[in-house]
């Protein structure tokens, strides 16, 4: 099948309509928010100052709702962007999805991207009728990733740990790649990034080591929100990182493959002497979790980890979760510090049953 508007490999129902193909007028609106001006502008595109995985995010969730409309509903898209974006044919395009086999999470995202759409072609409309669907949606939403066996932070820095001891008693490739995996568990989970700025850190750029220590560092194009990030290495690391560095990634370095790509700067690296890349990351990781727990566990879940574990152990900061995790704003973050409300207030309850429970004794 070849690519056409819609993309390589795709049913067209389905797919998103590439910018090139959209209608002009919607082209030339979205790229001129997208732009960005010099930084004394004071006349910057709407979009400008997002991330441009946001926008490209944005994109595809505008760029499907007009392949349902181009099937559906064809005679809308002579209409102006904002005029073809009613509530009547949001919820058609809702009904459209489901009928589809998209799932709830799918459906609330191309809401969210189709609302960032909208904000756009009409800043001054107000689209709070596609928030008030999403929520709909939301409120029936299943998770799709069970999270039934979530390990917490410790479990994981533990296993990490675990892995990077095993090294000791392995042959120099073993101990290497065990030594890698535990550290990657490790940092992933003391320092819970996104898969692709796992993958992406780089020696000097995103890991800089400063008098004894190392700071982690995303700029505002690496972060999903646009958001500068440094944090420490923590104490408990150094050590290891540097026996990686000076150590296992030289080896790893040496080493070549089938699939082997020059290294520069990038922090992980294969056994066949190339940088690892995010599904590569993803698998490991997944592997070593799974042999660990019975269950294997994503980066991502990393992430649920950490503000799971603040929830449990230190409810009252929970919010912390908000800045750790790169989230712009606590709303993200939320359900966790409604979690925690819900364990302190049940941490109270039982207190209460165990304070009463001397003065009922023998039927008193």
């Amino acid at each position: 099948m070849s690519g056409g508007p819609y993309g390589r490999g795709k049913a067209p129902e389905r797919a998103c309509l590439k910018p090139k193909s959209w209608p002009e007028q919607d082209r030339l609106v979205w790229e001129r928010a997208c732009e960005v001006a010099d930084i004394l502008a004071l006349d910057i595109g709407a979009r400008a100052n997002h991330a441009r995985t946001s926008n490209f995010k944005a994109e595809q969730g505008y760029g499907r709702w007009l392949t349902f409309l181009h099937f559906n509903d064809k005679e809308a898209l002579s209409l102006k962007a904002a005029e073809r974006i009613t509530p009547q044919r949001v919820i058609a395009y809702v009904e459209c999805m489901q009928g589809l086999g998209n799932s709830t999470q799918t459906i609330m995202s191309r809401l969210q991207e189709l609302g960032e759409a909208a904000k756009v072609f009409d800043p001054d409309r107000k689209w709070s009728f596609i928030n008030k669907l999403a929520a709909k949606i939301r409120a029936r939403h299943k998770p799709a990733r069970s999270k039934r066996h979530l390990k917490l932070s410790d479990e994981l820095v533990g296993l990490g740990k675990s892995l990077m001891n095993q090294a000791k008693s392995a042959d120099e490739l073993e101990a290497a790649i065990l030594f890698r995996d535990g550290l990657m568990i490790a940092m992933t989970a003391y320092v819970p990034f996104r898969r692709r700025n796992i993958a992406g850190s780089k020696i000097g750029e995103n890991l800089i080591p400063i008098g004894g220590v190392y700071l982690l560092v995303l700029n505002k194009e690496e972060t999903k929100t646009y958001n500068e990030q440094e944090l420490y290495v923590p104490e408990d690391l150094i050590e290891p990182l540097d026996e990686y560095l000076q150590k296992h990634r030289p080896y790893l370095i040496s080493r070549t493959g089938r699939w082997t790509k020059p290294v520069t700067h990038e922090l992980w690296v294969s056994k066949d002497g190339s940088p690892m890349t995010q599904i590569a990351i993803y698998d490991r990781i997944r592997l070593r979790t799974g042999e660990a727990f019975g269950t294997p566990m994503n980066p991502h879940l990393f992430r649920d980890a950490a503000a799971t574990l603040m929830a449990i152990a230190d409810p009252a900061h929970v919010r912390i979760a908000a800045p750790l995790l790169g989230h712009r704003t606590f709303a993200t973050t939320e359900r966790y510090y409604q979690q925690a409300t819900a364990m302190e207030a049940h941490r109270n309850f039982v207190n209460v049953i165990r304070n009463l429970g001397g003065t009922h004794e023998d039927g008193q």
